[in-house]
């Protein structure tokens, strides 16, 4: 099966759905499908000989203290970066968790190895891992988020913080693409040059021009290749359609790593001034008064229009099957007394839920052709308008509005992005 390309894998896919009546039979056969399909990258890629049997022994294998030496800002960035956490990072955790619970634990064609389908991303290096040592890391991963005793958790995360997607991880392993083998012993970069940099510490030194194209990015932030957008929309999904579709030029390098000043943090909602600049809030409050035909009188109202205007490269929030949240809390106070008058609260998410064409299935939700796509995120260049009508009593004379907006980066991580405070005088 290793031979095969994906667009083969595919006919076999649509040669079942042909043969097969039973729409929950056809499902179960896709999921294994998917699997199949998914494991097939791992191969894609050189493998040594050698397999790693503990974590140490892949850390030194794929060792970047050499890069550290000679990028020493990059990779101070690079430390705090989401990438240099692309395990620990709590989110990340909780998600590879909840693919072992969900998935691994609840299917009879997934074992504890079919982990690699996450690991592959988040540590590339995973390629030459022992199946003992991706059991282990599932072990860890469990144990860093379910064991009762916190030292015991604390030593899972500090062992699990050991692996991430380091150096060689995006300037060998990935730097090619899904379907051109790296060369061993080299470094990608973007850019060509004429001397060979890297020779003291004995690898070439060769030009990428994936790195710097938002394809390059999409191996991780897409489905693999070939897989209907359809069946799988992402991240890199609604950057094509959201905002290249609509004319827009930058790549995901210009925003997150700042364009040319190759910037290694990696900027996300973890870089509070980067989150805030994502999304513009507008908040207009003013007295008025609407005429109450019932009572035959003018009643005093509060009007107030939101606008949330989204200046990213993409639907925001998004994040594939770790997606988190935005909520917009709206309250309205008295002026004088302080008692709340009015409140409401907004989502902002995007997921998948377990329907397909509107009949809920009984499937893990990790099986993307059996859940139907729910986008209720804020698109690029299309603001999103929220207006209340507020009535207050007769003898209101000023309310206090508040608006806040937070990004709910996990249960514990709670980041405010913007806010908006106004006080409005009634006469």
């Amino acid at each position: 099966m290793q031979g095969r390309s994906f667009p083969v894998v595919f006919s076999v896919v649509f040669d079942i759905i042909k043969k097969e009546k039973d729409e929950v039979e056809v499902i179960m056969r896709l999921t294994y499908v998917c699997i199949l399909f998914l494991s097939i990258i791992i191969p894609a890629y050189p493998v040594s000989a050698n397999k790693a049997a503990t974590i140490d022994e892949l850390v030194e294998m794929y060792n970047i203290e050499a890069c550290a030496e000679c990028h020493p800002e990059k990779h101070e960035d690079w430390k705090t970066s989401t990438m240099g956490n692309s395990v620990v990072d709590p989110r990340v955790l909780l998600g590879m968790r909840s693919f072992i619970r969900l998935a691994i634990d609840e299917e009879a064609a997934l074992k504890m190895e079919d982990l690699t389908i996450c690991l592959i991303c988040h540590i590339p290096q995973i390629k030459v891992a022992s199946p003992e040592l991706v059991i282990h890391i599932g072990r860890l991963i469990l144990t860093a988020v379910e064991d009762k005793d916190k030292l015991k958790r604390e030593a899972a995360k500090k062992e699990l913080s050991k692996l991430n997607l380091n150096c060689l991880g995006c300037h060998n392993l990935t730097a090619t693409g899904f379907k051109i083998k790296p060369e061993e012993k080299v470094i990608y970069g973007p850019e060509g040059i004429k001397y060979n940099p890297h020779e003291g510490i004995g690898f070439r030194t060769k030009k990428s021009d994936l790195l710097s194209t938002p394809e390059f990015c999409a191996q991780c932030h897409h489905c693999p290749p070939d897989v209907p957008w359809k069946e799988c929309p992402t991240l890199y999904t609604t950057y094509m359609e959201d905002f290249i579709g609509k004319g827009r030029k930058e790549s995901c390098q210009d925003c997150h790593m700042k364009g040319e000043e190759n910037i290694h943090k990696f900027s996300g909602p973890n870089d509070p001034d980067f989150l805030k600049s994502a999304i513009t809030l507008t908040a207009n409050a003013r007295p008025t008064k609407y005429i109450d035909i019932d009572e035959n009188k003018r009643i005093p109202v509060l009007a107030l229009t939101i606008e949330l205007k989204n200046n990213a490269g993409h639907v925001i929030p998004h994040g594939c099957a770790f997606t988190p949240k935005i909520v917009m809390d709206v309250t309205v106070e008295d002026g004088e007394g302080k008692a709340k008058i009015f409140s409401r609260q907004k989502e902002f998410t995007v997921g998948d839920l377990y329907f397909k064409g509107g009949k809920q299935v009984a499937m893990a939700e990790w099986d993307v052709t059996a859940t139907e796509h729910f986008d209720l995120g804020i698109r690029p260049d299309e603001p999103d308008t929220s207006t209340y009508i507020i009535p207050v009593k007769e003898d209101t004379k000023s309310v206090d509005v508040q608006v806040t907006l937070k990004y709910l980066y996990s249960r514990d991580k709670i980041l405010t992005v913007s806010q908006s405070a106004q006080k409005v005088v009634f006469e």
